[in-house]
């Protein structure tokens, strides 16, 4: 039997997004015609960092990076679930974020730095983890794994809910 109530939820869950897709089609619609692809970490989290006081002393994973959008990732990262849940002001968050972003790195367009809510999004509306977990491995559901997926899907429903203002917040930055 499941250990927890992840395997129910998750695939009422798993249901919940597949008859979203049109709506999440629709988002993703308004992305820039191309996004730069340059090599990334791909796995840019708290838990592959190591800090030394205030500063990133090593990057660490077991997948080798690999060639995606640097504002997918940076959407991952700024818009993380638990960022998002946590602070009930993160557009200004993120609009700091990619302020600081944008002074180090000025190349990457400013029309996918202002995708990058919706591509966070989209990305979180569309993945499985660790909706999929449940199904692969229920014995290994732990009540950590179920509180992220729950918090991984309340981070989207705000997300997407909040997404006209963080672009405005992202546009008033950009522009």
């Amino acid at each position: 039997p499941p250990v927890s109530g992840l395997p129910a939820w998750a695939q009422e869950t798993a249901a919940q997004r597949l008859d979203a897709l049109p709506a999440v089609a629709a988002m993703v619609k308004e992305l820039p015609a191309s996004l730069t692809v340059q090599t990334v970490h791909g796995d840019l989290a708290s838990p592959n960092l190591l800090l030394h006081g205030q500063r990133v002393a090593a990057l660490i994973d077991f997948r080798p990076p690999a060639p995606r959008s640097p504002a997918w990732e940076l959407g991952r990262i700024a818009l993380d679930p638990r960022t998002v849940l946590a602070e009930p002001d993160w557009p200004t968050g993120l609009a700091e974020a990619i302020a600081a972003y944008r002074a180090a790195n000025p190349a990457l367009p400013a029309d996918e730095l202002l995708a990058l809510p919706r591509i966070a999004a989209g990305y979180l509306a569309c993945s499985e983890y660790p909706l999929s977990e449940a199904a692969d491995d229920p014995a290994a559901v732990t009540p950590e794994l179920e509180a992220y997926g729950h918090n991984r899907q309340a981070a989207m429903a705000e997300l997407c809910e909040r997404l006209p203002e963080a672009e405005e917040v992202l546009h008033d930055l950009l522009h």
